[in-house]
């Protein structure tokens, strides 16, 4: 009885030492599980901005300042920043995701970017620069300065650590835009081209394939033609080019996409431009083949307003095809 009593004693004993062995285990596995998350969260990198300068960014971001125009690519790739500049219209694309987050101004206000305590700071502007990499690591963007939404997706996913959700949103961008394709084929004649202008108080603008107003979607996503002129003064220029109603007839495409941005003196100026002979003459214009946008629509080229640029684009096409 006495060695019974001895041998469930000492089982006991066993067992408790194999408990506590685990639990130390488990106390050294969690600490240095720990040890390591604090690591890589403090891990910094070197990235080469846009003007070839080096600066040394968080690897793994948390708390990300970031001009508006840029919103859409974060959000794309699941980072919610902790602020963003004003915008200079509302994105009707993200304007409800928008109104979470902390809005630093336009000039961006030094007082409220700092006091969000950012860990990573995005401009586009270069004179904002050297203010804002004074609270933080800071990667000066020039907009428009990538060739196309691909490039610019995957710096913003080196950026913010997201590189792998910056090549999963590419494909299915890609895959989308390849449908696209194939749904307006014949909506276009092969031999057709198109073109990008906007109304701006009283002048008029051309504009090209990187500078907002679905030129990405028109002539990279469904690799739509311009006019040989558009091609060699603006798409391989300065991306927008003002010009009088007297040259429109030099630069007009045989579809015309056409946006008005509102200002004074707009309104009178659209009537005169629609009640001309030069306008009434454009063979798009006689053709229906004129298809007028909302600006604030197209103005953004973001990675989720390219999106649903490229759904509103085809859908237009489509509907003008019915008509």
């Amino acid at each position: 009885m006495w060695k019974k009593k001895r041998n469930i004693a000492w089982m006991i004993m066993v067992v408790l030492i194999l408990v506590f062995t685990a639990a130390c285990g488990n106390e050294k596995n969690n600490a240095a599980t720990e040890k390591q998350a604090k690591t890589e969260e403090k891990a910094m990198k070197t990235f080469t901005m846009a003007n070839g300068k080096k600066v040394e960014i968080p690897v793994h971001p948390k708390r990300v300042v970031m001009p508006y125009e840029f919103l859409g690519n974060a959000l794309a790739l699941g980072v919610k920043p902790v602020g963003v500049t004003q915008a200079v219209m509302e994105n009707p694309y993200i304007k409800e995701q928008a109104k979470e987050i902390e809005n630093v101004g336009n000039p961006i206000s030094l007082e409220k970017v700092a006091e969000l305590k950012p860990d990573l700071i995005i401009v586009y502007l270069e004179d904002q620069y050297k203010q804002l990499s004074k609270i933080a690591p800071t990667v000066f963007i020039p907009f428009g300065h990538y060739k196309d939404i691909q490039e610019e997706m995957r710096v913003f996913g080196e950026l913010l650590g997201k590189q792998k959700e910056a090549e999963q949103w590419i494909q299915q961008f890609e895959e989308k835009a390849a449908a696209a394709r194939e749904k307006i084929k014949g909506v276009i004649g092969k031999n057709e081209t198109v073109g990008i202008y906007k109304l701006q108080g009283k002048d008029f603008y051309v504009i090209g394939d990187n500078f907002g107003h679905a030129g990405q979607i028109i002539y990279n996503a469904l690799q739509l033609t311009p006019p040989e002129k558009i091609k060699q003064e603006v798409i391989q220029g300065p991306q927008w080019k003002l010009i009088s109603l007297e040259a429109l007839p030099d630069y007009a495409a045989d579809h015309m996409f056409w946006t008005v941005y509102k200002m004074d003196g707009t309104e009178q100026a659209e009537k005169e431009l629609k009640n001309s002979a030069i306008w009434k003459n454009l063979n798009a214009v006689k053709n229906h083949h004129v298809y007028e946008m909302k600006i604030e629509d197209i103005w953004f080229s973001d990675a989720i307003s390219l999106e649903h640029q490229l759904d509103l684009v085809v859908d237009t096409l489509l509907s003008a095809k019915q008509k």
